[in-house]
């Protein structure tokens, strides 16, 4: 994980209308220059920006200018670029890479007006799934899976359903632990299953388990589209608590307890995460949900630090000093960040120019973990 302190400004708490958009001159303090594909974002701010000289102002975040150099243009991830799982190669499924091969320009179709993804006719099916683990921790038993819907400005809304995963059931998997690229030992992770959940509606997703391992986690947009349902039923399924459909496929994810203490230190933060603080973490993906690399992130409020990580899945560590933003990995973390509402965003440099990859708005909980990928806008993100 590369870590890279950003320049933000704290804001002030009065709302402003008109801070989303780039601006290099702008009424909300400017920045380094334009970003284009940002105007869809018509909200309002909750707090000034004030960016600085070598900054991009883009949806109510302050976000470092991608740099020019074309070595690092934005691009897409291949699945062999990824080191494997012990034998086991990557995949599109499970790792969010180009079976085709990487380096190639991100899919940003549907960040462009004219081209936004169209909402579909929404439907409950069962999101099913094991629980997975970020980095260190044991076995992913005991763990709540709950679903909510998604209120306004990222608050929880009500509750869709829940499920305590599993390792005793026949669709659990067990996965290598990985300790400096060697192999530590196993650990089981925990089948869930959640039925009567909307498809084509935000909803969020948490996880929680024994306080004494694990933290709270909160997963934002996540969203079933409705080509991504699969209605095959249980036929062919290799376990026997596999749902029938129509359902939708989900990894949750958790973190332990000590990753949530150690990650701060190895990234620079030695106080670690304080009280009425959380942290932000997640992925940068294009319109096709492939990761990218060389993605810049803003997060505001400010964190007290932002960082990127290294090209390692199996063992993803803080990467001190990276200024050309995301890895292979696409993966960043904002830590020390005020709870309350967060924006965030992300641009990069496609084809010569900056474009806007995504943004949402989430909720830090104190004590917790939100965890966002952006991938492009969401249907609700638009009109």
């Amino acid at each position: 994980m590369s870590l890279r302190p950003l320049l933000f400004s704290v804001c002030l708490a009065i709302p402003l209308t008109g801070c989303g958009g780039d601006d290099a001159t702008g009424d909300a303090g400017g920045g380094g220059g334009d970003v284009l594909y940002d105007d869809a974002f018509t909200g309002s701010c909750s707090a000034a920006l004030d960016c600085s000289r070598i900054q991009l102002e883009t949806a109510c975040t302050c976000v470092d200018s991608p740099l020019v150099d074309d070595m690092f243009a934005t691009n897409q991830v291949g699945c062999d670029q990824l080191p494997m799982e012990g034998t086991t190669p990557r995949t599109p499924a499970d790792d969010y890479c180009n079976a085709a091969g990487g380096d190639g320009s991100p899919s940003i179709g549907c960040m462009m007006p004219g081209m936004y993804r169209a909402a579909g006719t929404s439907m409950d099916v069962t999101v099913y799934g094991v629980v997975d683990v970020f980095g260190n921790g044991g076995d992913a038993d005991a763990i709540t899976v709950e679903i909510y819907l998604e209120g306004a400005d990222g608050q929880l809304g009500a509750l869709v359903g829940s499920s305590a995963a599993s390792i005793a059931s026949s669709c659990s998997e067990t996965e290598d632990e990985i300790d400096n690229d060697m192999v530590v030992g196993t650990r089981d992770l925990g089948f869930y299953s959640i039925a009567g959940v909307p498809t084509e509606t935000p909803l969020i997703v948490k996880t929680s388990g024994n306080a004494d391992f694990w933290k709270d986690l909160y997963t934002y947009n996540f969203y079933v589209f409705e080509d991504e349902i699969d209605g095959s039923g249980a036929a062919g399924d290799p376990c026997a608590d596999a749902p029938a459909g129509p359902r939708f496929e989900y990894r949750a994810r958790t973190l332990s307890r000590s990753d949530y203490n150690s990650i701060p230190l190895t990234a620079g933060v030695p106080g670690g995460i304080t009280a009425g603080n959380g942290a932000v973490a997640g992925e940068i993906h294009d319109c096709d949900d492939v990761r990218l690399e060389f993605a810049q992130v803003g997060v505001s409020p400010k964190p007290e630090t932002l960082v990127y990580f290294n090209d390692n899945p199996s063992n993803p560590l803080p990467q001190m000093g990276r200024m050309e933003g995301t890895s292979q990995l696409g993966l960043y973390s904002a830590l020390n960040v005020p709870a309350g509402e967060v924006d965030v965003s992300a641009v990069g440099r496609v084809n010569g120019e900056v474009v806007s990859l995504g943004w949402y708005r989430v909720r830090v909980f104190d004590g917790a973990v939100t965890a966002v990928t952006l991938r492009g806008l969401r249907p609700n993100q638009v009109e």
